[in-house]
């Protein structure tokens, strides 16, 4: 393959963009097919008396746009036909979820058809979450990723060039790479909502926290903000972290739900035994979703906005920005609280 590149020294564009042109110029006209195997490093240099750095740099933004592939042992293969995107990015999220679903489409909406989306999951388990980092390092161009809290992290994200990291959601108290990234503070989020709110929650003889997802693992800093604001405006409060199935809600009592399970039980025994959300029974749903404005009359929530947050990370990674944003939460008063 190598006797089919073209370069020419004279040119003023770089020996290395003249390589990475030949190649998708062979892929064009047929000459390399899907899993055509590539010469050497050291034999393309060799055959063209290059600098093999000058090699070694053409090969990387190759792979890393995902037109070719190393295999150990064997060398460099075409793994794409799909070369015409100006970004590759790998995306990497704990679960996918309703709200995760508005993240990923506010990403596909905001880089439009000139970037092509890889995404993964590695669903709270950590050798998931360093396998496939490692086994896609040197193939995209920008890394997305929700961390997960363990000791290892921060090495295992180190392994990213900061550059191209931004973490997304969730922010690690261990990682010291310099990365950037779109966060909720949880703890600040729930106290704030809860505060901005403090006269409706007055309205009840106790505020319950259903403190667990069975789709995520959610942070427990949320716990210690809602203490804090049960504490400082020394408001009745619990906070359960099994299921409710089972228990009847009594007037007077308000929920904050996490998982959505949990909140189609309340909505239920709400109606079941004639009590009216909003006024004999408080509703309140953690993380916004699109059903949510129209279940039952409509579900008040506490959530921050997540299609603000695939586009503010969207525009991170469009113009390489170095950044670490805060994004906005609310409340939504539906009526239900």
């Amino acid at each position: 393959m190598a006797a089919i590149l073209k370069i020419d020294k004279s040119l003023k564009s770089p020996v290395y963009q003249q390589i990475v042109n030949s190649v998708v110029s062979r892929i064009e006209d047929g000459s390399l097919s899907l899993g055509s195997q590539l010469p050497s490093i050291n034999q393309v240099a060799g055959d063209y008396n290059l600098a093999r750095e000058t090699v070694v740099k053409a090969f990387k933004i190759l792979q890393e746009q995902g037109t070719i592939s190393p295999v150990q042992g064997k060398g460099y293969f075409v793994s794409s036909l799909q070369f015409n995107v100006s970004n590759r990015i790998f995306l990497l999220f704990d679960t996918f979820s309703a709200y995760k679903e508005v993240i990923y489409h506010a990403l596909k909406d905001r880089f439009g058809a000139d970037a092509f989306i890889d995404i993964y999951f590695h669903h709270f388990n950590f050798k998931v979450f360093e396998k496939t980092i490692r086994e896609s390092i040197g193939n995209f161009q920008s890394y997305i990723i929700i961390p997960m809290e363990n000791d290892k992290t921060d090495e295992v994200l180190k392994m990213i060039p900061s550059e191209k990291l931004f973490l997304l959601d969730i922010q690690p108290k261990t990682i010291t790479n310099g990365y950037s990234g779109v966060f909720q503070n949880f703890e600040e989020d729930i106290y704030t909502s809860l505060t901005s709110v403090v006269n409706l929650c007055r309205k009840y003889s106790k505020l319950i926290l259903v403190f667990r997802n069975q789709i995520t693992d959610p942070p427990e800093s949320i716990v210690t903000g809602f203490n804090r604001f049960c504490a400082i405006n020394q408001i009745n409060s619990q906070v359960f972290r099994s299921s409710i199935t089972g228990r009847k809600p009594k007037r007077g009592e308000a929920y904050i739900v996490i998982d959505d399970e949990d909140l189609v039980y309340l909505v239920e025994q709400t109606k079941a035994s004639n009590l009216l959300s909003g006024i004999d029974i408080g509703l309140i749903s953690y993380n916004e979703t699109p059903l949510k404005k129209i279940a039952a009359n409509g579900i008040s929530v506490i959530s921050t906005d997540f299609a603000e947050m695939g586009n503010h990370i969207a525009e991170m990674v469009i113009n390489k920005q170095k950044a670490l944003k805060y994004n906005a939460f609310r409340f939504i008063n539906r009526g239900s609280f």
